[in-house]
């Protein structure tokens, strides 16, 4: 589904990248890990279109993006869900689901009902600002927005930072469900050990803007590779 050969970007002129190599294919979920400025953020954003691709190729179902901006990525069908979320925070929860709606506008009403249930713990929200919702609760807008655009491949920054261990678990609860129904596509950076040994099918080690080894999370001792090489002790 997706191929990305020798990518290289940074910010300005300084680079953090420096020639990274990952294929997923369809309904696998990898996982990025490495220590903060490693470049897990940077490979993202750079998937995504928003900063730019300085060298390399990203290729998504044979479609050449390397040149594409942010808009028709996400009409080829890739999400983000970004660090910090970056909701609308005045708008509803609602009028946050309907911007997301990026393929159908016209459809909004239909599709925002098909993310709710998903989402069930949206439904009695939907006409509070987003900004009055808890980090958990913001956190699973930010999804169900991403979620309205269709994607069939989603790239999830950190989503369980500072939120609470019961939504964690819907979050993982969602996104199998969308792997087992939807064939859905996930590349995911995320700290948290036990949540990506939960959903992902590999682990990719990031160290100095490249992939410096993969882990398999059903081999023996692979937590224990994992929590050293991000420096985790125990």
């Amino acid at each position: 589904m997706l191929e990305v050969a020798g990518l290289k970007s940074g910010y300005g002129r300084v680079p953090v990248l420096r020639g990274v190599d990952l294929t997923l294919g369809r309904g696998e979920c990898i996982g990025l890990l490495g220590r903060n400025g490693m470049g897990k953020t940077t490979l993202l954003r750079a998937i995504m279109g928003e900063l730019p691709n300085w060298s390399g190729e990203i290729r998504k179902d044979g479609q050449v993006l390397t040149a594409k901006p942010v808009q028709a990525r996400a009409r080829a069908g890739i999400g983000y869900v970004p660090q910090g979320k970056q909701l609308f925070k005045l708008l509803s929860v609602e009028e946050n689901l309907r911007m997301g709606c990026v393929k159908k506008f016209s459809a909004a009403r239909e599709r925002i009902a098909e993310v709710l249930d998903l989402l069930p713990r949206l439904v009695p929200l939907l006409e509070r600002p987003a900004g009055m919702l808890s980090g958990g609760e913001q956190q699973l807008l930010a999804l169900g927005r991403c979620l309205c655009g269709e994607p069939d491949l989603i790239l999830l920054d950190e989503p369980t930072e500072g939120i609470q261990p019961n939504i964690c678990d819907e979050i993982i609860d969602v996104l199998i469900r969308l792997r087992k129904e939807k064939d859905l596509s996930i590349i995911l950076v995320e700290q948290d050990i036990d949540f990506l040994w939960s959903i992902c099918d590999r682990v990719l080690a990031v160290d100095k803007g490249s992939v410096s080894k993969t882990i398999d999370p059903k081999a023996a001792g692979s937590e224990e590779e994992a929590k050293a090489f991000i420096g985790i002790e125990g």
